[in-house]
């Protein structure tokens, strides 16, 4: 083989790892750092306590289910405020609320998990807030996260610890 198409070859498995959103693991197989969208996310597994790591270091995020609807009720931990209120209610804010899972309107994207906010101030939240995440499932974990760039890791996302 061509001494520029090995280098070439090596060079992408080294980039690889890093806009694919997720790493090998030296033998040959490759995880993401969070699982795909998932197409087909019910109320019922997103139930529970999340942790966040990166950007969402110190989040906690907790939802319950109500029965017969696609929701339930919050609660967060430091939420990240959005730019709008950092002054006044500092880089994070604590508080209640309702979820739902929502797909866009005329649209074949995956489920969206939506948060409403109760909020400290009647203006929150504001459009730079976010509230509005995908929904990663796979066999092992269960993420929640904000995909602004479907081709690197998310550096905003919460994990759903298992009891």
């Amino acid at each position: 083989m061509n001494h520029r198409i090995r280098a070439a070859t090596a060079l992408l498995a080294l980039a690889w790892p890093l806009t694919a959103c997720g790493s090998s693991d030296g033998a040959g197989s490759f995880e993401r750092c969070v699982p795909e969208e998932s197409a087909t996310v019910s109320t019922a597994e997103l139930e529970g306590s999340y942790e966040g790591s990166r950007e969402a270091a110190g989040t906690r995020l907790t939802l319950t289910t109500r029965p017969g609807q696609v929701g339930g009720t919050l609660t967060t931990e430091n939420w990240p405020t959005g730019d709008a209120f950092r002054d006044e209610l500092g880089p994070s804010f604590s508080t209640t609320g309702t979820w739902e899972l929502t797909r866009p309107s005329g649209s074949a994207k995956h489920p969206l998990l939506r948060l409403h906010f109760d909020p400290p101030k009647p203006e929150l939240p504001t459009p730079d807030t976010i509230d509005l995440l995908s929904v990663g499932i796979d066999a092992k974990r269960t993420f929640i996260y904000d995909n602004a760039d479907p081709d690197t890791c998310p550096d905003f996302r919460l994990q759903l610890h298992k009891k």
